[in-house]
């Protein structure tokens, strides 16, 4: 009898465990799709992972891996993606006469982390003088000045939010239109040749990487320095998530923002978290990455995850830029794109 009782006790808990972990991994689990491999850009997302309450899987991106139909699919809850991959998606759905089932509800980067870097050995054969390094708005001025008596070329990655970043950083010079840009790839190490090309980077990656396998360190322009202030990474989800997930996604942004705040506060706990992913770099570069990467996280004195949707306003402008380098069409309104972006209170 002892024996019977045993099993059956024994019977229920295994039926209480199994339901309870079923109901974890189908109402409380959150899968976050990265838009690309493991890096610092990310250390909000790793910071939350040490929080228990919501079980959280992060899983990386990659070239043949679509952060959007992720989410769509429902094997990620949500995604990191670049905001002008979130304005192309919702363009072509609307250019079809469909209504998108994506929308944004987390701005990871309040700016845009593109810039351009410079060898230092083609910048110092360019006639670079070290008294202007320090001032970053005169430094800029010279690099415009080298594009047009043809001493420096500019290059851009055509397609991508760089060519949005380069039609507004070359309108604030006044640069001709007869100079034209140079296509390049994702590979930075071009730059280690010492090309006389500005070449364009996240600036919270590859220059200080860059920096220490060259010995000295490249010389970066930042277009943010003239004014050139559009959104980087944001965090999507499916539209009926946030109706039906509405606690969960409401908790996860609270989570983030919380995230982000600890790895500001304590940047040498950020840093280990991080390195729990990613590796490859000494601890001097993983320290300046992740140190950028805050910057933009709270660029302009904002929350982590505040979104601007006034009019002319931070996402407005950002709308702008890619109409304007023909990478999302007039049809996207700013009035419509607002139907797309949702402020959890």
């Amino acid at each position: 009898m002892k024996k019977r009782w045993f099993y059956i006790l024994i019977l229920v808990l295994s039926i209480n465990l199994i339901t309870s972990c079923k109901e974890t991994t189908e109402l409380g689990k959150i899968t976050i799709q990265l838009n690309w491999l493991h890096d610092p850009t990310f250390t909000g997302e790793y910071m939350i992972t040490k929080d228990k309450e919501i079980p959280i899987v992060i899983r990386e991106g990659g070239p043949n891996i679509y952060p959007i139909p992720e989410v769509l699919s429902g094997r990620a809850t949500v995604a990191v993606i670049g905001s002008d991959i979130f304005l192309q998606a919702i363009d072509r759905e609307i250019s079809k006469g469909n209504e998108a089932n994506i929308v944004c509800f987390f701005v990871d980067f309040q700016r845009n982390p593109v810039g351009w870097i410079l060898h230092p050995k083609a910048a110092e054969e360019a006639g670079l003088k070290n008294d202007i390094l320090s001032d970053k708005k005169r430094l800029n001025g010279w690099l415009f000045s080298k594009f047009k008596d043809g001493t420096l070329e500019p290059g851009d990655k055509r397609g991508t939010e760089t060519t949005s970043i380069w039609i507004q950083w070359k309108k604030v010079h006044s640069l001709p239109e007869n100079i034209k840009v140079v296509p390049v790839g994702f590979d930075a190490g071009i730059v280690l040749s010492a090309p006389k090309l500005a070449y364009p980077v996240y600036l919270n990656e590859e220059p200080f990487k860059l920096s220490e396998r060259i010995g000295k360190e490249v010389i970066v322009f930042d277009p943010a320095v003239d004014g050139i202030e559009l959104y980087g990474n944001v965090l999507i989800t499916k539209k009926e998530n946030i109706v039906s997930k509405e606690n969960l996604i409401r908790d996860l942004v609270e989570k983030l923002r919380f995230g982000w705040e600890s790895a500001k506060k304590d940047q040498s706990e950020a840093i280990k978290e991080v390195a729990r992913y990613y590796g490859g770099v000494s601890e001097s570069v993983l320290n300046k990455q992740v140190d950028k990467t805050l910057e933009f996280v709270f660029y302009g004195g904002n929350q982590a995850g505040e979104m601007d949707i006034s009019e002319n306003g931070r996402w407005h402008q950002t709308l702008l830029a890619l109409q304007e380098a023909d990478l999302v069409s007039p049809k996207l309104s700013f009035d419509i794109l607002k139907k797309y972006l949702v402020i959890s209170k």
